[in-house]
């Protein structure tokens, strides 16, 4: 990353743990989203990473996110069940949805659960890797403000919901993490922050029309991946993640960029599958391993280049940074630092040294 400083994960999580603490927010539950939001940075997803820290701290300092929020599990059946974040950091809500799914998959050999009155939940990998080590597959989304047009519309109505999985195998697990627009809102804030141009195929202005002007696509609408089948995807997974949470669905979920201190409103769900209730855990383990060494050994469009399976890159790039430091751009570590000087003082050196 060019123009860019190198911070050690230790050093950034600690400096996030004291700005939250800053804000009331429990220390246990300030470490759970440091946790995540590193996680992000370490894995290369810079969009969902500390970058969102100022944005969290803004809405905690204006009264739209509860510091001390409870998460608790208001309604079940059996495999099912859904959460009430209490309004809280998206991290915590999101981290009860998936232990909840996790222990009622073992159970039950699979679970549903919907969080509603949450916020944006940073890292969706983050979630499903959790799944992963317990053993069992893990699938998630979130919703989010208006940021995609419906098909033929003008006016951005659903949210370019993410959506993740992770599977476990005999080594690393297979993870999946990604958008459902062609380019997550993430990317465009980033591009914004930096003063930088972004493609002409990510987004369209107020008016409908493409743009590569950042600040202009963030008044628009994101494009979704694949067109209209993007769209239908975007359209389904709106329905597991906020339909059934009982929570605000689109277009009512509010911006993250709202000055007003109201609650966002975001749903999210989380889906766990164990392995053992449809087979013995080797022979599961033996097929996905044999899926991927298939995959892997299928005949090259360039030699020279091997062919890499969903999460291979991010784990070559948690190895480098969890070495060499995570690099932040210039203009975001003057942001952290200048909310480190509203809210912690004492924490700015942890940026500066």
């Amino acid at each position: 990353m060019q123009g860019a400083s190198l911070h050690p994960a230790a050093q950034l999580h600690a400096f996030s743990v004291a700005l939250l603490r800053a804000l009331e927010v429990p220390a246990a539950d300030a470490a759970l989203v440091a946790d995540c939001l590193v996680a992000a940075n370490l894995n290369g997803v810079d969009t969902h990473g500390v970058a969102r820290l100022p944005t969290y701290l803004r809405r905690l300092a204006q009264g739209a996110i509860n510091p001390r929020a409870v998460p608790r599990v208001v309604r079940e059946f059996a495999a099912t069940a859904v959460i009430d974040g209490d309004n809280g950091l998206g991290p915590l809500a999101a981290h009860l949805g998936m232990q909840e799914a996790i222990a009622r998959a073992k159970l039950h050999g699979v679970s549903y659960v919907t969080v509603r009155a949450s916020n944006h939940f940073s890292y969706a990998a983050w979630y499903c890797e959790q799944a992963a080590a317990a053993g069992l597959m893990g699938l998630c989304s979130s919703g989010g403000e208006p940021t995609v047009a419906p098909w033929g519309g003008s006016q951005a109505f659903f949210t370019n919901s993410p959506v993740a999985f992770a599977a476990p195998t005999s080594g690393e697990p297979l993870v999946v993490d990604l958008a459902t627009s062609v380019a997550s809102r993430g990317n465009i804030l980033l591009a914004e922050l930096l003063g930088q141009p972004i493609p002409s195929d990510w987004a369209l202005n107020a008016e409908g029309q493409p743009t590569t002007d950042a600040a202009a696509a963030l008044k628009g609408s994101v494009l979704p991946m694949g067109g209209a089948k993007g769209y239908a995807l975007i359209v389904a997974l709106e329905v597991l993640n906020s339909v059934l949470a009982g929570g605000a669905m689109a277009p009512e979920v509010k911006s993250q960029a709202a000055q007003d201190g109201k609650p966002a409103g975001v749903s999210h769900f989380f889906i766990a599958i164990h392995p053992e209730a449809l087979m013995a855990r080797d022979d599961y383990l033996a097929r996905i391993d044999a899926l991927l060494a298939r995959a892997r050994a299928a005949p090259r469009a360039d030699p020279d280049h091997p062919i890499r399976l969903p999460g291979e890159r991010r784990r070559q790039v948690a190895a480098e940074r969890s070495a060499r430091g995570i690099p932040l751009p210039a203009k975001l570590v003057e942001e952290l630092c200048g909310a480190a000087q509203r809210h912690a003082a004492a924490a700015e050196h942890l940026l500066r040294s």
